[in-house]
Order: C-alpha cells, then sequence, then structure tokens
C-alpha cells in the first residue's frame, strides 16, 4: 500500500512538472520569433474614419478619411494609405490628399507623402508638393520639399513652407519664385 501511494504521488509530482514545464514553453516566443512580434501589425483597417478634438476646447482638430490603415503595437506608428484630411478654420476648409501617410507621436504628427495635394477652395488656395507635415497641436504645417502654391491670380514656388492655419501665416524659404498674372486694365 505505501508502495503505490508513493507511486502515484511520483506520478502526480512529474504529471505537475510537465504541465509547468509546458506553460512556461508556451509563455514566451520561439527562438527567432521575438523581431516578427515586434514587427507585426497590431491592427489592420479598411474604410478609416476618424476624427481628433482639441483636449483644451473639445472643437474638432481635424477629419481623417483613409482607405488603407496598419497600426504597430510596439511602434507608436500608425501607416495609412490614401489619406485625406479635412481641417477648418477662419481661412475656411482646408483639404489634403496624397498617396500615403503616417500618423506618429500619438496622433500629434501627421506625415502626407506621394503627390500630396491641399486644396481651399474658399480661399483659392491650391498647394502642391511630395511631402507635407501636419502637427496637430501647433495647427501648422510644413513641407520640407519642392512646393508650388497656385492661387487665383498667379503661382508661387518654394524650396520649403511653413504655414500656421490658425494665424493664416505662411513662411516660404529657398529659391522663392513668384509670377502673376496683372490685371487687365
Amino acid at each position: 500500500m505505501k508502495r503505490q501511494g508513493l507511486l502515484s504521488a511520483t506520478g502526480i509530482l512529474l504529471l505537475g512538472l510537465v504541465v509547468l514545464m509546458t506553460l512556461h514553453e508556451w509563455d514566451s516566443s520561439l527562438p527567432g520569433e521575438d523581431q516578427a512580434v515586434l514587427t507585426a501589425p497590431a491592427i489592420l483597417a479598411h474604410e478609416i474614419n476618424a476624427r481628433a478634438y482639441s483636449e483644451e476646447t473639445g472643437e474638432l482638430q481635424y477629419h481623417l478619411v483613409a482607405d488603407n490603415l496598419v497600426q504597430y503595437d510596439h511602434n507608436p506608428l500608425t501607416e495609412m494609405t490614401r489619406p485625406r484630411l479635412l481641417m477648418s478654420n477662419e481661412q475656411g476648409q482646408w483639404t489634403i490628399t496624397s498617396e500615403n501617410g503616417t500618423v506618429q507621436q500619438n496622433g500629434k504628427l501627421i506625415v502626407f507623402t506621394g503627390q500630396v495635394e491641399t486644396r481651399n477652395p474658399q480661399q483659392k488656395v491650391e498647394l502642391d508638393t511630395d511631402e507635407l507635415r501636419f502637427d496637430s497641436d501647433t495647427n501648422i504645417a510644413t513641407s520640407p520639399g519642392d512646393a508650388i502654391l497656385r492661387f487665383e491670380s498667379g503661382e508661387t514656388r518654394a524650396g520649403s513652407l511653413e504655414a500656421d492655419l490658425d494665424k493664416g501665416v505662411l513662411s516660404l524659404d529657398q529659391g522663392v519664385e513668384s509670377e502673376f498674372n496683372a490685371p487687365a486694365s
């Protein structure tokens, strides 16, 4: 009887040890899989429609629409295809579209790349560039590369620009050239 009890206790102990070892193996990634876990997307979404509001005033900062979205957990980065950003202020409604976009810094910075087009029909202003960065905290848009601004009466080319959308102030740098149509007399 003692021998049977000892065998049962040993069997239960071995079974418990096997269960603990199995659970320990399941708790961690397989060797070499660590990088795959870090680079795998956490969210894949289609036909995105998102809004961001000011923490201070509760007013709508921007409305973002995109065809596809990929968000990563281990890297605060969201990638979008064909994003469209709508913003309104005293100067009217601005629409920014591009081939690709990224949201960085927990939604505070949106970077548009690839045939970026910015339009304001009320002001009759158009901007074309290859990259445009929008900071939602400061409501400032910047383009580090060549930009073409079109107005009702002409066009301006610059190597870079910065636009404060709240104040309506535009700064142009690096080889600024403007052409305007003279009014007919």
